[in-house]
């Protein structure tokens, strides 16, 4: 069994797990958080950061800068729906595959699209 793929599956399954403990108490129904107010707040920019720094950095590197996926930082392509329903739903791409992450709450996604859709502003 191929290493990479074993590393791949513990370290996806660890953060699986843990998101469910790390979201216990803020659930809420999906579609009742004002997505406008979260994209412009500094403060979910904030949120977002230390959930990208948590669960996205290991592959998407520090502060969105690469690594095993494709950087964030200076992209004009992302648009907040994208951002949001693949950070939802996942991705795959050839061999990469980004785990979805339905299971965090609808506010907490929000907070890291903006975080992300942040660091696409960067390096432009």
């Amino acid at each position: 069994v191929n290493k990479m793929k074993v590393s791949w599956f513990l370290f996806s399954a660890f953060l699986f797990v843990n998101s469910s403990f790390v979201t216990a108490g803020e659930e809420q129904a999906e579609g009742s958080v004002d997505i406008e107010k979260i994209l412009a707040d500094p403060q979910s920019v904030e949120i977002g950061k230390k959930k990208f720094s948590a669960l996205c950095a290991y592959c998407h590197g520090s502060e969105g800068s690469g690594g095993k996926a494709r950087t964030l930082q200076g992209r004009d392509d992302l648009k907040a729906e994208y951002v949001f329903n693949t950070i939802t739903n996942g991705r795959k791409r050839g061999s990469y595959n980004m785990p979805p992450w339905p299971n965090l709450p609808e506010e907490l996604r929000w907070q890291l699209t903006a975080y992300i859709l942040h660091l696409s502003e960067k390096g432009r």
